[in-house]
């Protein structure tokens, strides 16, 4: 599967899609730290701007992580101003992740980044 075509769609993916995705953001540390934004933010950026009003539990569930590990992640997310965070209804200590019109910006720049970085002929095996 090529890398710019997962970014680009729209559908659901799977936990080893955002895994790959994971590695290829991690090759690519150095453009990602220019835009001040680690790889493990970087997908979580795209997966939420794919995937709007995704609770932290789906998201630690499709990025195979544990829950402490997604809250922190979540936490810097949210300290830096790129997703806003709504609490469940009562019950429920999962919440709601949406991206912050920065955050939208952000994603748009992770695209130009990678695209300008990545041929299009990209494949991951």
């Amino acid at each position: 599967m090529r890398l710019v075509r997962l970014l680009r769609e729209s559908r659901s993916t799977t936990s080893a899609e955002w895994r790959l995705c994971l590695k290829w953001l991690n090759a690519y540390q150095e453009e990602l730290s220019d835009l001040g934004i680690t790889p493990a933010q970087a997908r979580a950026i795209l997966y939420l701007q794919r995937n709007p009003d995704s609770s932290s539990r789906q998201c630690a569930q499709v990025f195979g992580v544990v829950g402490s590990t997604m809250s922190q992640l979540v936490r810097g997310l949210h300290h830096k101003g790129w997703i806003t965070k709504q609490r469940l209804p009562e019950g429920d200590r999962s919440v709601l992740l949406a991206l912050t019109p920065k955050g939208h910006i952000l994603a748009w720049l992770l695209h130009k980044q990678l695209n300008a970085r990545l041929p299009l002929t990209a494949t991951a095996s």
